[in-house]
């Protein structure tokens, strides 16, 4: 038999080789699924700020009539919803039709994730001055792109 010398060396480099290569594919898919996790987060977070500042309008609708939009007027509001800047334009229609579109995150110089959804709804202004806000029936918002 021939003898063997140093076979034992290789085959203990080429595991250690191996091994390392295994913990670094492990690392590189957990900071993967760690992005993943903080982007989705992140866009969950936009999309709740936009969904909070149309309730936000709506429900402070006097304001927003006080506004006078006229017909295919816009009027444009801010708001920092929790750290995410939000962006609010209210587009009248017709005499009582109103599209509502809230812009979340996105506006910093960050690559923050950026959720945009828009709303009709329909206001009815009674004789006695109160004010209805009806939002459009079946799904009354939706994701704008």
């Amino acid at each position: 038999m021939k003898a063997r010398r140093g076979f034992a060396l290789v085959a203990a480099l080429l595991s250690l080789a191996l091994i390392a290569a295994l913990v670094a594919s492990v690392l590189f898919a957990a900071t993967e699924e760690t992005r993943i996790g903080s982007a989705s987060a992140g866009s969950q977070l936009a999309l709740s700020a936009a969904e909070s500042a149309i309730e936000v309008t709506l429900s402070n609708w006097p304001d927003v009539a006080d506004a006078q939009v006229g017909i295919r007027g816009a009027q444009n509001t801010n708001v920092d919803w929790f750290g995410t800047p939000v962006s609010v334009t209210v587009t009248r229609l017709d005499s009582t039709l109103y599209w509502v579109v809230a812009d979340a995150g996105g506006a910093s110089s960050q690559a923050s994730p950026a959720r945009r959804i828009g709303a009709f709804v329909r206001v009815e202004v009674r004789p006695d001055r109160s004010i209805t806000v009806d939002r459009i029936p079946a799904r009354w918002w939706s994701e704008l792109f």
